[in-house]
């Protein structure tokens, strides 16, 4: 299985909160200098998964509000 196929299906056992961790333990190794390339970009796929998950919780919220709205 390759990395992206391997941090997909980790994003998906992983909470947001977990994932975030998961992405400052990666920041910090960076600071270091003691991170190889590879892992270096499985904090890149991190970053983007998590942004993807806040991009579709904040399209859900602006529904619910507008619905909400349509109701009142």
């Amino acid at each position: 299985m390759n990395k992206k196929k391997q941090t997909k299906n980790m994003l998906m056992d992983m909470t947001i909160e977990e994932q975030l961790l998961k992405i400052q333990e990666i920041a910090a190794e960076l600071e270091n200098g003691s991170l190889g390339l590879e892992e270096a970009l499985e904090g890149v796929r991190l970053v983007r998964g998590c942004a993807g998950q806040i991009d579709r919780v904040q399209k859900r919220i602006t529904v619910i509000e507008t619905e909400t709205e349509d109701e009142l």
